[in-house]
């Protein structure tokens, strides 16, 4: 018996006495979910690749699994770690919580800050890794604003050398 027939033979076992109870089988996803995430961001076989953080495979991993908002899975322990410094998707860039309080201090942080004279009315093409739509936002070193989504979780895509009066 190999390891992939002996993790198929658990999931059976599992999948007969729990399934339906605390969990549900996610044809689409390939995996087994609390009853919690019956709503949630399906990827096909989204479980049969590597963590991103510690590149093991997640799908016979015996290391608990979490679901990001996003759609993409990595270990819990994984996941724990890594947030201790990062706030976006180590694979697809978007936020992994509600971000209103932080973005609110930036808003605050930057409403205080005076711009030099020069780059005052300059404005950058941004893209946002949230929402995932192109805008404009005012010259800024570190932060730009989403005008869709409020968020800054944002690139530069291209630093404009014309001025801008109006900030989108």
């Amino acid at each position: 018996m190999t390891l992939r027939d002996s993790t198929s033979m658990i999931a059976l076992i599992f999948h007969t006495f729990c399934l339906g109870v605390d969990f549900f089988h996610c044809m689409k996803c390939n995996c087994c979910l609390g009853m919690k995430l019956t709503e949630h961001k399906c990827r096909e076989k989204g479980l049969e690749t590597n963590c991103p953080i510690c590149c093991d495979f997640l799908f016979t991993s015996s290391a608990a699994v979490r679901a990001l908002p996003c759609g993409h899975f990595m270990h819990s322990a994984c996941f724990q770690a890594y947030t201790c410094s990062h706030y976006t998707c180590p694979i697809c860039c978007k936020s992994l919580g509600d971000m209103a309080v932080y973005f609110g201090m930036l808003d605050a942080l930057l409403a205080a800050e005076e711009l030099p004279e020069e780059y005052r009315d300059r404005c950058q093409d941004i893209l946002c890794n949230d929402c995932e739509r192109k805008g404009r936002s005012q010259f800024h070193w570190l932060y730009h604003k989403c005008g869709s989504c409020g968020s800054y979780n944002t690139r530069v895509i291209k630093t404009d050398t014309a001025d801008c009066s109006t900030p989108n």
